[in-house]
């Protein structure tokens, strides 16, 4: 099949996240099974226009402020059509059924709903609501959902946003990787972009109850919530709060095999591949009862769940954890098995499936 990809970044985008992880590892693995696929998606100041990477053909058209309105005409451009398009929403799709009657599926990650409200200001959030619950539902009656966790179904058909063709959860890389033993004391790892609605603050005001601890915390991962975290921890004087900044993949493997728990507080995930690479590496997790994280963390098994903001329960949760090592060693062979289920190749084929069957 000519596999055409509506998304927001590709994966050399510099705030590329787990979506456009998600995406290139399915295209590889079409790619290899003798698929053609191009993706359209936003450009950034110094990008090729166009780029092949890992089989993939890349096609940036405009930036991130642009590409919802050029990326139609970068379509009508395309010398050969392809056979099916995936028109990733990220809070907004891409229409496509207005400019192609080609057969489509539209790939929700998440319901954005209240992320509007804590990432923007009115009326950037209203219109950004008001698209993804009243507008895109009319365009898109009549085309195949996709998504990647039961949660996320759950949400999309209770919200009325269409019907749900087929789940597909995330893989995740099985890498070679050098041994690291745990900590010698007690430290958890935040690892994430850090953003309003990925929770630090959530973490933040535990370590404050937990300050009196000999816990340490590692914070890795950047964004445009980040000074605001630094400031909140110096005022607070939480001196056991070491923030790393970007890490690379060799420094991410290092930091989840030492970590004793990895911490996912965020307000809304898709799913969490963090969550499943903690576990590989012998990591417990603690993450919120949100969609996603519910269903990539399974509570008492691979880790636990506690009430999304209630740093209180966070810090409960986390002394649990620390405090019983017993438990902590039965969840880390329990997460270890659990990720291992999590292969970039079949889910690879499962999307395709899905696709063939359009």
């Amino acid at each position: 099949m000519k596999i055409l990809i509506f998304a927001w970044r590709d994966i050399n985008n510099p705030k590329a996240g787990g979506s456009e992880l998600y995406f290139h590892e399915l295209a590889k693995g079409w790619v290899k099974n003798g698929n053609s696929v191009t993706m359209i998606c936003a450009g950034w100041k110094g990008c090729k226009k166009k780029e092949v990477i890992d089989g993939l053909n890349i096609i940036r058209s405009g930036n991130s402020a642009t590409l919802y309105l050029s990326a139609p005409f970068t379509y009508l451009k395309l010398k050969e059509k392809p056979d099916i398009i995936i028109d990733v929403e990220n809070g907004i799709p891409f229409f496509t059924p207005i400019f192609s009657r080609i057969k489509k599926v539209l790939h929700v990650h998440h319901v954005h709903k209240d992320v509007w409200f804590k990432e923007f200001k009115f009326p950037i959030s209203y219109i950004g609501y008001l698209i993804e619950s009243k507008i895109m539902p009319l365009f898109y009656k009549h085309t195949k959902i996709i998504t990647i966790s039961e949660g996320s179904r759950e949400e999309i058909e209770q919200e009325n946003l269409g019907k749900v063709a087929g789940i597909v959860n995330p893989g995740i890389d099985f890498p070679t990787f050098k041994r690291f033993s745990k900590e010698k004391n007690p430290t958890i790892l935040f690892l994430n972009r850090i953003k309003k609605y990925k929770g630090l603050d959530v973490l933040l005001n535990s370590a404050v109850i937990l300050k009196d601890s000999n816990l340490k915390i590692w914070v890795a991962g950047t964004g445009d919530h980040l000074e605001e975290m630094k400031r909140y921890a110096s005022e607070n004087n939480l001196k056991n709060v070491k923030f790393l900044g970007r890490v690379d993949e060799d420094k991410k493997r290092e930091l989840m095999q030492k970590a004793w728990v990895f911490i996912n507080p965020s307000f809304k995930e898709g799913w969490g591949i963090v969550n499943i690479e903690a576990n590989y590496f012998g990591t417990p997790v603690i993450g919120s009862n949100v969609s996603g994280i519910k269903d990539s963390v399974i509570d008492g098994k691979t880790g636990l769940l506690f009430e999304y903001g209630n740093s209180k329960q966070l810090s409960e949760k986390i002394l649990k954890l620390v405090n019983n090592e017993k438990l902590r060693k039965d969840m880390e062979k329990q997460a270890y098995k659990w990720a291992r289920k999590f292969d970039w190749e079949s889910k690879s084929n499962e999307y395709l499936n899905i696709l063939k069957s359009i």
